[in-house]
């Protein structure tokens, strides 16, 4: 119970406080619409078990035109390793606000025409790592995900809204939306799309490969994610 020489103090202080919000409110109309910090992505990540090659900008889909393709995106990068005689590509594209749909990803970044091989397309989910797709196409074993910044990896819009009210809105993100230091909600996605050529290996072996290097590249991205 709060005795009744300190109810009145708190109550003053509760009233200050939620003047002093209210004024930012009507005052800084950006108030919550903060920009998150932009993701720099280094040159040389570390991967377990595969050897760098080279990375370089990752560029949004052109046509024969040399016309941008879906969504424009602000920052992306690409990066090559190699394992034996095995090369591995991984193209990363950050969103600023995104609904984690795989389908519009594919359409918008991928450089392969995806849509046939929905059928085909295998889902996965590993605790602490979230859900990620797999799929062949021109004879390469693919994997895709949209890398929340909480609450693992997502696929869907469904789940991606999941996260974000399982993590955001009962978060320590309510104060600093309140004084307009960053959004309530955090829409940013790290899309992270692998690829390997199947050199004559069946889709499941590629798939195990594919894995194998998401969960380490999982590992050593989500610690660093950029502060949004």
């Amino acid at each position: 119970m709060i005795s009744k020489q300190l109810r009145i103090p708190l109550l003053i202080f509760i009233f200050a406080g939620t003047t002093i919000v209210l004024g930012k409110l009507i005052l800084d109309p950006n108030i919550g619409k903060r920009q998150p910090t932009p993701v720099a992505f280094p040159q040389n990540v570390p991967l377990e078990g595969w050897q760098f090659q080279k990375s370089e900008p990752f560029i949004s889909k052109t046509d024969k035109k040399g016309q941008t393709v879906g969504k424009p995106f602000a920052k992306g990068k690409y990066y090559r390793y190699s394992q034996n005689n095995l090369l591995l590509d991984i193209e990363m594209v950050y969103e600023l606000e995104s609904f984690s749909a795989y389908q519009q990803f594919l359409s918008n970044y991928s450089p392969v025409e995806y849509g046939s091989n929905e059928q085909f397309f295998v889902t996965r989910q590993k605790p602490g790592i979230g859900t990620y797709g797999m799929y062949v196409a021109q004879n390469r074993a693919y994997l895709t995900t949209c890398m929340n910044s909480r609450g693992g990896g997502t696929l869907t819009r469904q789940e991606f809204n999941d996260n974000r009210d399982r993590y955001d809105l009962m978060s320590d993100r309510t104060i600093p939306w309140l004084l307009g230091q960053r959004n309530l909600r955090d829409t940013r996605c790290l899309w992270n799309h692998f690829s390997i050529p199947l050199n004559k290996s069946s889709p499941q072996t590629a798939y195990l490969i594919l894995e194998k290097a998401w969960i380490s590249w999982y590992q050593w991205w989500i610690v660093r994610y950029p502060q949004g």
